[in-house]
């Protein structure tokens, strides 16, 4: 028969073993209870939408590229035309369509993008055209944002017979080749930026009415509008204050890709004479400038050509990573 094999257990010197005998010491038991001073402690900071939208922005590194070059062009277009030696306008016949880095004849100060046929500095002009294109681009996109708002949420917002009113006269309006309205104001008007500015706005705003009118339609019944109303709130403050901030996400973005098509909108406009009046610059007159020694000189097409096309890129991209930041249904 196999013996059973005697186990020994040796007791750790850092063990006491209470008195099975008797009861167990009070001193092993500790007393929990409620933990009243962390019970109700938030342990994730709160944050708003707008600042979780900025979080995810951040984390995007084409959002963060794209804000970088538009805040460097921005800036420069403020900043650049006070500074810069040379006047936009100034004209050297003598020392015309020179190369990049070129010491001025008289001043010895180095023109950075050349000159053009004129003689006049190129850098300069191309920094006071960003100002103008900006100015005439941010200008109308505001004010097609603000039109379009209360239009669209009035329409929205009421319904029945008055949206459908509204909504013919924006077909009828939005039907008009703007085109067409910027010749005939070019006929009664002074060529210049208020002259664009009022020309694209009599039409542009028909594409944020449409936006917003949407989304008032399909937010206008939620709880939070119905209990605004109980409470006796009128429409110019349910609107204003109720409806207007739920579609604020939607609005930025709309501006977001609606300056890159007014920055386009002009710059064609300048090239066909209908723009900005000489000798005051743009893109598109220097532009239009460029086109005619490009076989010779293609350098000065080929500068006014990439800021156009990546201030448009930027502020295109930049939209589209917004879209994604403020939409919940498309965060990543």
């Amino acid at each position: 028969m196999a013996k059973k094999k005697k186990t020994n257990i040796v007791q750790s010197p850092e063990y006491t073993p209470y008195d099975v005998s008797g009861t167990i010491p009070a001193d092993a038991f500790a007393v929990l209870g409620a933990d009243t001073e962390n019970m109700e402690a938030i342990k994730r900071p709160s944050i708003s939408f707008m600042k979780d939208a900025w979080n995810r922005i951040r984390k995007s590194k084409v959002a963060v590229v794209c804000m970088i070059f538009l805040a460097i062009i921005i800036l420069g277009a403020i900043f650049f035309p006070m500074v810069i030696p040379f006047d936009y306008a100034k004209q050297n016949v003598a020392f015309q369509n020179q190369p990049m880095f070129t010491p001025d004849s008289v001043t010895g100060q180095m023109h950075i993008f050349g000159t053009d046929a004129l003689g006049r500095d190129v850098f300069a002009r191309i920094w006071y055209g960003a100002r103008v294109s900006l100015t005439v681009a941010v200008a109308v996109a505001l004010i097609d944002c603000v039109i379009g708002v209360i239009y669209g949420g009035v329409s929205g917002y009421f319904g029945g017979m008055i949206d459908n009113i509204m909504m013919r006269i924006l077909e009828v309006i939005s039907g008009i080749p703007y085109m067409i309205i910027v010749i005939l104001l070019m006929t009664v008007m002074e060529r210049g930026i208020g002259t664009i500015i009022v020309a694209y706005s009599l039409t542009g705003w028909t594409g944020m009415a449409r936006l917003v009118r949407g989304q008032v339609v399909s937010l206008k019944e939620q709880e939070f509008v119905i209990a605004a109303k109980t409470m006796g709130a009128g429409a110019g403050r349910i609107i204003g204050k109720h409806l207007v901030p739920n579609v604020l996400s939607v609005i930025i973005i709309n501006i977001t890709l609606d300056i890159p098509n007014v920055i386009f909108t002009e710059a064609f406009l300048s090239m066909l004479g209908l723009g900005i009046a000489p000798p005051k610059a743009s893109w598109g007159i220097i532009a239009n400038d460029a086109i005619k020694v490009f076989q010779m000189y293609p350098t000065q097409l080929v500068i006014v050509a990439l800021f156009i096309c990546v201030t448009m890129l930027s502020f295109n991209l930049l939209g589209d990573q917004l879209r994604d930041a403020f939409d919940p249904k498309l965060r990543r």
